[in-house]
């Protein structure tokens, strides 16, 4: 729908505000409130006044909400002071005040908006005040107005929405629990079986010594295994046939340094394997360091 500053604006129906929601102006700071404001010069008192009007020192009551109220009344004194430098009157000023107000309170739930949803609801609230066609809306702002209003709110609220959210927000936690006649039936079987489970301190120590001892059994089988075979069967036909040609005394004498050859290879071996290990548990250890400090 447009409007006189000639914006074509669409809003989502779950954002767009309700046409049934009064109308914004006066409804937080009234004419009395705005004659007295303009009058206070301090920015502190403007802040302090902006504060108890608007509610924010009931809503954020006590010392934990120091900082809370410390940030809206920020939030609502710049808003003032850009008002009057845009030199708005009393009428629109008070109706910003209020639709700020309403977004904020809105947009923190619960449930919590998300930013587009947010500006959407800020958005309608404002095409409900610069339209006049009654009773539906009203024309309050001017098309300059709207355009000042939202760059302003974009660069300074909307541009910390997710700070706002974080401080203020309200999410609702569901906990769903499942009850039935057989619940107590349950807990009794659990109970049973997790006694059942539970091995004496002694025995449970047997019984790590004995996976342990098992482990290292398996390890060894295992590195046995993928050792070389240094057996006699390890010879070709041909050798064979040439060591029963030699004598008795010869062939002892060769069976004697095949096996003593065959153990230093296994030794060399199982010394190449263990480098290797120690190798890559080093590359591991350095990959995990790299790893926590990136």
């Amino acid at each position: 729908q447009g409007n006189r500053c000639g914006c074509r604006w669409q809003f989502a129906p779950e954002t767009m505000a309700s046409e049934k929601e009064l109308f914004m102006i006066w409804r937080h700071l009234s004419r009395e409130d705005m004659v007295h404001l303009f009058r206070v010069t301090s920015q502190q008192d403007q802040g302090q006044f902006l504060a108890s009007r608007l509610g924010i020192l009931s809503m954020l009551p006590g010392p934990s909400n120091e900082l809370r109220r410390r940030a809206m009344i920020e939030l609502f004194s710049n808003l003032f002071r850009f008002c009057r430098k845009q030199r708005m009157t009393a009428e629109k000023i008070s109706t910003l005040m209020s639709i700020t107000l309403t977004t904020h309170q809105k947009s923190c739930g619960p449930p919590m908006m998300t930013t587009i949803q947010a500006f959407d609801y800020f958005k309608a609230l404002l095409f409900k005040h610069s339209v006049e066609r009654p009773p539906y809306s009203i024309a309050i702002y001017t098309p300059a107005d709207i355009k000042a209003i939202v760059d302003y709110t974009l660069n300074t609220y909307f541009r910390h929405f997710k700070m706002y959210l974080y401080a203020f927000g309200e999410n609702v936690e569901l906990q769903i629990t499942e009850e039935d006649d057989k619940g107590e039936k349950k807990e009794k079987d659990e109970a049973n079986t997790k006694e059942e489970d539970v091995i004496p301190l002694g025995e449970e120590e047997e019984l790590n010594q004995v996976a342990k001892e098992e482990e290292a059994a398996e390890k060894k089988k295992a590195a046995e295994s993928e050792a070389p075979k240094t057996d006699i069967a390890d010879l070709s036909a041909e050798d064979e046939k040439q060591i029963q040609d030699l004598s008795q005394d010869e062939q002892k004498e060769f069976y004697a340094l095949f096996k003593d050859l065959s153990t230093k290879m296994q030794e060399e071996f199982q010394k190449k394997v263990s480098e290797q290990q120690q190798d890559f548990t080093k590359r591991l250890e350095t990959l995990f360091a790299s790893m926590k400090k990136a």
